[in-house]
């Protein structure tokens, strides 16, 4: 195979997340008295979960901190939305696995990702786990790839990050590994490889030779 190693992004990646997502932050912003459109919503979290806040701190008058916090309440008190893996993502990973490979998740979610991977049996797929946010600095920063590289002794020429926002991207280039962006519009990007969607993955870590 051509990689070894997969680091996995989370939300919008294995997991289709987002509309949820979208959906509580909709209803918390009714709360507040603003109404937004979900196609608003999804444009900037697909950017970073940052943009979103902040773009809707400015349309509640709030402070992007005051409006996670008022968001992180809404979830707590209701629970995290109900999202299931993206189409291939439990075949792709058996695969890789069978084939020696290994897979790792360095996502900006807490610790709410366990409960996703076990809800959907996917947590024996995974080596390693790691959050940003808490210990590890957000990406960009490439804090997360690097503690799973030298925890586990990866070879960076063989380890690849998947994700899909461009900061995936550049954490990746960040920790000196290679990248591919998954996104189905095929922007413009710094990745190293780009690919619509999961079924593009065989070929590019060599599961087909």
């Amino acid at each position: 195979m051509r990689y070894d190693n997969i680091i996995w992004d989370f939300d919008g990646t294995l997991f289709d997340t987002y509309p949820a997502m979208c959906r509580d932050l909709q209803k918390v912003m009714e709360s507040l008295g603003v109404r937004t459109e979900l196609e608003d919503l999804l444009a900037r979290f697909t950017v970073s979960r940052d943009t979103v806040l902040e773009w809707c701190g400015e349309q509640a008058g709030l402070p992007a901190g005051e409006l996670d916090r008022v968001y992180r309440a809404w979830v707590a008190e209701r629970g995290q939305p109900e999202a299931h893996p993206f189409p291939n993502v439990r075949e792709f990973l058996e695969r890789f696995q069978a084939a020696g490979g290994k897979n790792f998740v360095f996502t900006h979610r807490s610790g709410s990702v366990h409960d996703y991977l076990a809800g959907e049996g996917l947590t024996k797929y995974f080596t390693d786990v790691v959050s940003a946010g808490t210990t590890y600095a957000k990406k960009p920063d490439p804090a997360g790839n690097n503690h799973l590289i030298a925890t586990h002794g990866l070879d960076r020429s063989r380890t690849l990050a998947v994700g899909d926002r461009e900061l995936d991207v550049l954490a990746a280039k960040n920790a000196g590994i290679a990248a591919c962006l998954v996104d189905p519009a095929m922007r413009p990007t710094a990745a190293d490889w780009r690919v619509r969607d999961l079924t593009g993955l065989d070929a590019l870590v060599g599961l087909d030779l």
